[in-house]
C-alpha cells in the first residue's frame, strides 16, 4: 500500500484553500480539506472528492474535533499544516465595534495558533512535517476600509 503525503488545509471554501486543495490532490496527495461551513464541506467531498472536516477558527473545540477527525482520516499522519482560512471586516476603523475586532483576532490569529499547537506534537513524533501560514496581502499593502 503506498503511504500518500498528508496535508490539513483550512479555508477551502473557495479561493487559495480551495485551489491549492485540488492542486495536491491533483499531485497525488491525501488531502483534508476544511472549511466553517458544513453545507462547503459537502461540496468539497462530493464534487471534488475531497476528504473533509469542519474546523470553525472562532470555535477552539471545532478546531480540536476537526484536528482529530483529520488525524484519523490520515492514520494518526500529518506532513503539513495549511493555515489559510481567515476573514475580514471592511469598513472604516473607526466603525469597526470592538467585538467585531475580538472575533477576527479570535478567528485569524488566535484560531491559526490552536491549529498550530495541535499539529506540532504530531511533527516533533514524526521528526518531520511543515507548517503554511498564508497570509492577504493586505499584510503588506494597504487598502482603503481594509484596517481590520
Amino acid at each position: 500500500m503506498e503511504i500518500k503525503n498528508t496535508i490539513l488545509i483550512t479555508g477551502c471554501s473557495s479561493g487559495i484553500g480551495l485551489d491549492c486543495a485540488l492542486k495536491f490532490q491533483k499531485k497525488g496527495w491525501h488531502v483534508i480539506a476544511s472549511c466553517r461551513n458544513v453545507k462547503e464541506l459537502s461540496f468539497l467531498n462530493l464534487k471534488c472528492g475531497l476528504d473533509t472536516v469542519q474546523i470553525d477558527y472562532e470555535k477552539p473545540q471545532s478546531i480540536k474535533k476537526g484536528f482529530n477527525e483529520a488525524l484519523e482520516l490520515t492514520g494518526g499522519k500529518l506532513d503539513v499544516l495549511f493555515n489559510n482560512g481567515a476573514y475580514a471586516i471592511p469598513a472604516a476603523v473607526e466603525d469597526i465595534p470592538t467585538e467585531a475586532l475580538r472575533a477576527i483576532f479570535e478567528a485569524n490569529f488566535f484560531g491559526w495558533h490552536t491549529l498550530t499547537r495541535l499539529a506540532l506534537p504530531i511533527m516533533f513524533r514524526q521528526k518531520s512535517g511543515r507548517i503554511i501560514q498564508n497570509s492577504s496581502v493586505l499584510g503588506f499593502a494597504a487598502m482603503r476600509f481594509r484596517g481590520a
